[in-house]
């Protein structure tokens, strides 16, 4: 990507981040606004659909509010169990559809045009929702030279702290629009009069293929992980796998590409999973948004430590006080300054407890450093002996 257009980009994306919205005169939260939002373009959207095929709209009003129901119940379930509020998508989505399955068989009605309906008026609902995230910063990326930059207002609010002034990949973004793109093509589906359960069957097969890529890209590390895949890639499978058996046994509409692509998730995952397992450098495991946690948390340690040793950098250079912190990969990373004819020089020294560091390895870890650092291209990477590696950063930006 062209350097001046990226600047330009990122320069309008911190534009959109706020914690509020100004309307009438007075601030209002940011994802409550999206929220309340979403939903508001969700019922009109769902009220048009079942206008538009002639279904009910007091069974439509029904399941809307025994999706509110759910919504907050699976809330107040979460913090109660937690300790903490949060929302997490896939849990609202499988409720919801539940829930709405069940009213419409006690009903008497048929369920799948109603569930076609029902999990588009979803989808907009989280493509609103995904706006509000990108905007507070929570389900943010990963470090990148692409993106946005969240504020001390942000970490206030409850945004990773040490993430601050890092640039970050606008997954939520990304994501909202991914998911408005299928809520389009669902729509049109719904209006060319598809069979019933095509639009359902497209929606959880297009959706969750992109968030099972989506979670790559994830950098909030307070998530549950099984196998090296996060909760939401083994949902996304499970879902795929469960529509595609609804396919083969003809309860959804059947479409090849649906079963391929369930195969193909189903293989990507062993792929990757063998790769990783065949990787010299665990890169991955250097990369895992928990480990870049706890390499920021390194950093601010090896910060704030009193002197823990000291060397020399050539003659022209003053005496380094280093300071030590590591990782529960036993990586060891030391933060310093020397002062010399250059200038002042930031210093970090990166090894490993467990063994000698790969080079490869460490300049993974240098990159890293520099993202979370904020730091300008105008560094110097040094091999040294016995596994330690030098990163040196001649000037830092705000």
């Amino acid at each position: 990507m062209n350097v001046k257009f990226t600047r330009t980009l990122n320069r309008t994306l911190g534009k959109l981040i706020h914690l509020e919205v100004r309307l009438f005169r007075k601030g209002w939260p940011a994802f409550r606004i999206c929220g309340y939002t979403g939903l508001a373009i969700a019922v009109m959207l769902a009220t048009g659909l079942v206008a538009y095929r002639s279904l009910s709209l007091w069974v439509v009003a029904g399941v809307v509010m025994a999706a509110v129901f759910t919504f907050f119940s699976l809330v107040m379930a979460t913090k109660i169990i937690t300790g903490e509020e949060r929302i997490i998508y896939y849990h609202h989505e499988i409720g919801v559809i539940v829930v709405a399955a069940v009213l419409l068989w006690a009903l008497g009605q048929p369920i799948l045009p109603y569930l076609d309906v029902t999990i588009l008026s979803i989808g907009i609902f989280l493509v609103c929702g995904r706006i509000g995230c990108f905007m507070v910063g929570c389900c943010h990326g990963r470090p990148s030279g692409f993106g946005v930059c969240y504020r001390e207002e942000h970490a206030a609010a409850g945004f990773t702290h040490y993430l601050v002034g890092v640039r970050l990949f606008p997954i939520q973004a990304v994501e909202s629009l991914w998911v408005f793109c299928i809520v389009f093509v669902g729509v049109t589906f719904v209006l060319r009069g598809h069979p019933s359960g095509e639009a359902l069957a497209w929606y959880v097969v297009t959706y969750d293929l992109g968030r099972f890529c989506f979670e790559f890209m994830r950098g909030d590390p307070d998530r549950p992980y099984y196998r090296g895949f996060s909760q939401p890639q083994w949902i996304s499978l499970i879902l795929m796998v469960g529509v595609a058996w609804a396919e083969f046994f003809g309860i959804l509409p059947f479409h090849t590409w649906h079963i391929g692509a369930t195969i193909v998730l189903a293989v990507t995952m062993i792929a990757i999973s063998v790769k990783r397992y065949l990787q010299k450098t665990a890169k991955y495991h250097l990369l895992h948004a928990r480990h870049i946690r706890e390499v920021a948390e390194a950093i601010i340690l090896a910060s704030n430590l009193e002197t823990h040793n000291a060397i020399v950098f050539g003659r022209d250079s003053a005496p380094v006080n280093i300071h030590l912190g590591y990782t529960s990969l036993g990586i060891q990373i030391s933060s310093g300054e020397i002062s010399g004819a250059a200038g002042v020089i930031g210093h970090y020294a990166l090894s490993c407890r467990n063994g000698a560091l790969s080079e490869e390895a460490a300049r993974t870890l240098s990159k890293l450093i520099l993202q979370l650092k904020r730091a300008s291209v105008s560094i110097e990477f040094i091999k040294g002996n016995r596994g330690v590696f030098h990163l040196l950063i001649r000037s830092l930006s705000g």
